[in-house]
């Protein structure tokens, strides 16, 4: 039996899960210290408004290196705020993000990445509000005080060509 006019409109608002938080994947590696590397993989926190636009938190541990020949190893934390979001041209968005990880076992590594893309239209119910555009970096839960690294004197830009990195080519 054919369809008619009525049963062809969508029957649900344009996000599908209107209901759930909006939020990110991200996926990222750290530069190389110490002769290795970690991976950064995870979900970040809820949109959080900033002026016309939002943010979103980066905040977990990367992955563990065990040390070759001793039962032992360690991973580093990272805890940063994304940029506002870009539009893509499919009507999604993506933030980039950077930051350096803790010091742990004497050393700690520069990160940079993009999320994961998300939709462009999102319910402003899902922000979360207690942040205000001037304050916002003071939002964040309570971190551990941890050692920290100098910063580099130039952090390092997510501009991959073609996905690889500059060393790769």
């Amino acid at each position: 039996m054919p369809m008619n006019e009525e049963e062809r409109k969508p029957k649900h608002q344009h996000h599908p899960q209107a209901d759930m938080l909006h939020v990110h994947t991200y996926l990222t590696e750290v530069n190389v210290a110490d002769d290795h590397q970690h991976v950064i993989l995870g979900v970040s926190g809820p949109a959080r408004e900033k002026g016309n636009t939002h943010v979103h938190r980066i905040h977990g541990r990367t992955s563990f290196i065990s040390e070759e020949g001793e039962c032992g190893g360690h991973w580093h934390t990272q805890d940063v705020m994304t940029g506002p979001a870009i539009e893509m041209p499919d009507c999604s968005h993506v933030h980039y993000f950077e930051g350096i990880t803790s010091k742990d076992d004497d050393h700690c590594h520069t990160f940079a990445g993009a999320t994961g893309l998300g939709p462009s239209l999102f319910y402003m119910e899902d922000t979360v509000d207690e942040c205000e555009e001037e304050d916002y970096d003071d939002c964040c839960d309570e971190v551990e005080e941890e050692e920290e690294c100098e910063m580099p004197v130039k952090m390092p830009k997510y501009k991959y060509k073609y996905g690889k990195r500059p060393e790769e080519e």
